[in-house]
């Protein structure tokens, strides 16, 4: 694309009050992106141009590419949703791209170490059937997902909803250069040096499922992120498989509630691979019709949807103590002592200290076989 254009794209979709479905609609009216700019500012502040040719020169300077929707990279599946993102920021194999075939892997950040353990071996041997694993690259089941693809030389894609210069959570930097090393694509829609704000979530989750063909849910609280973004793959025509779980457990609500909607169930590789569509397909949209709208220059896409797996505006970065993470790595049906031990990453003595204080709250219970179990 000519870098010119390129730049009136970054700054059109970045001028305040035009989110995706309005820069589609204004450019489908005006058919030229600088008669768009020239109608705009007729009504209010454009974005800097200088600042849209920052954002290209940074681009070339740390390796990033920008890719716009009428690009040859950019990915087929994605643009078949209605507030596909007009620009994509990436970095790594932009080759994966052109696969159609794949999967999203979404879940609690607050996983138990067995569904974690699970989303990992999902990912690994679906990955090995050449389908790329879409995730968010958050603590939890996303970051399962993506350490399972990697594993077997699988390829995945990690969608941020942060600029694709600002690591969040900051934990996450060793596989975020894994994930660039082992060939694969970390992709955003945000601008350079876009911090994590509460807002960019439900956003970023649309690009995880336009992106795949299905979405696959491990653990999922009632009202969190990995639900809004199964609800979002349905309306946008894909599939949608979930793990069940133990119904005292809040962390599976949300999973066996999209099982009794009619989700597939999984708890095996084949379960997903035998009904995995590998042939290109047309996305049939169920999202219901918008009004139109007047006035374009008004109209901005993005849904401030909050829930519980969303990070709040300040930033997430605090440890949790080792009583809550600890907790959080328990599952209902129990998990190893000595596999949680490795995990906590701290000395054995202070581990089973915390389980002990755990017990006496009656927070978790004690199993045959050296294993807990939360209560």
């Amino acid at each position: 694309m000519v870098k010119e254009k390129l730049i009136s794209y970054i700054q059109l979709i970045n001028t305040n009050g035009i989110g995706p479905i309005g820069f589609k609609r204004l450019m489908s009216r005006y058919g030229n992106v600088d008669e768009v700019l020239k109608e705009i500012s007729l009504k209010k502040m454009l974005f800097s141009r200088k600042k849209a040719e920052e954002e290209v020169m940074i681009a070339e300077i740390k390796g990033v590419q920008i890719i716009s929707y009428e690009d040859q990279n950019y990915p087929y599946n994605l643009k078949q949703i209605e507030d596909f993102p007009p620009i994509l920021y990436a970095k790594g194999n932009v080759d994966l791209l052109k696969n159609d075939n794949m999967l999203a892997v979404v879940g609690s950040r607050n996983a138990s170490l067995s569904a974690m353990k699970l989303a990992e071996n999902l990912a690994s041997n679906i990955a090995d059937n050449n389908i790329t694993i879409v995730s968010g690259m958050a603590r939890g089941i996303d970051k399962a997902a993506h350490k399972g693809a990697l594993g077997h030389n699988g390829s995945t894609i990690a969608v941020m909803g942060t600029g694709i210069d600002i690591i969040y959570p900051q934990e996450n930097e060793d596989l975020y250069k894994d994930i660039i090393k082992n060939e694969g694509l970390i992709l955003t829609e945000y601008a350079f040096h876009t911090r994590p704000q509460a807002s960019n979530f439900p956003r970023r989750n649309r690009i995880v499922s336009g992106l795949s063909k299905g979405v696959l849910v491990i653990e999922a609280g009632l009202h969190s992120g990995s639900l809004i973004t199964a609800h979002q793959a349905l309306e946008q025509g894909r599939d949608v498989y979930a793990v069940p779980g133990a119904p005292y457990d809040t962390r599976s609500i949300g999973c066996n509630k999209l099982l009794k909607e009619g989700a597939q169930l999984v708890d095996t590789p084949e379960d997903i691979l035998e009904n995995f569509n590998f042939s290109p397909r047309r996305f049939i949209s169920k999202a219901k019709e918008k009004e139109e709208i007047s006035d374009l220059f008004e109209y901005s896409l993005d849904k401030q949807e909050n829930n519980s797996d969303i990070p709040e505006q300040k930033e997430e970065l605090e440890q949790e103590d080792k009583y809550t993470k600890l907790l959080s790595l328990i599952s209902a049906s129990g998990e190893d002592i000595d596999e949680l031990i490795r995990v906590m990453k701290l000395p054995t003595e202070e581990v089973l200290m915390t389980i002990v204080e755990l017990e006496l709250d009656n927070k978790i219970i004690r199993l045959p076989g050296n294993k807990v179990a939360k209560i």
